[in-house]
């Protein structure tokens, strides 16, 4: 049997900063452990020796997230003012949407089996 992930870790210069976001972006709050839980994957955002400022190939590594109303989390991310990579649109799998996180990180939001005449731009 393969193993399993997880958990995820983004290092950040702005733990604080990054954490918030996510909060703020996703409604999620963190674990005993410090993480946000994300299915059925631990993500941590934490310092690293290794790691300052912005993403420098935030493209290298995605995070996607499985949503069940992408256009509601479209909608809920602009009030946000979120800094948009990729506007959600239209694929033939479904929706799919990619923001950058305060460090530059790529983040994706995908509705899977989504069709358009379900979700009719406004």
């Amino acid at each position: 049997m393969p193993p399993s992930i997880g958990s995820l870790l983004i290092g950040s210069s702005q733990v604080e900063t990054m954490k918030d976001w996510y909060r703020r972006a996703f409604g999620v709050t963190e674990n005993e452990m410090g993480a946000f839980t994300f299915g059925s994957v631990q993500f941590f955002v934490e310092e690293h020796s290794e790691v300052s400022g912005p993403a420098k190939e935030p493209a290298r590594v995605i995070v996607n997230l499985d949503v069940e109303d992408c256009r509601a989390i479209e909608a809920h991310l602009e009030q946000m003012g979120v800094t948009w990579v990729r506007k959600v649109e239209q694929m033939p799998f479904g929706l799919i949407g990619t923001v950058a996180d305060p460090d530059g990180n790529y983040i994706q939001i995908i509705q899977w089996g989504a069709s358009p005449e379900a979700h009719r731009d406004a």
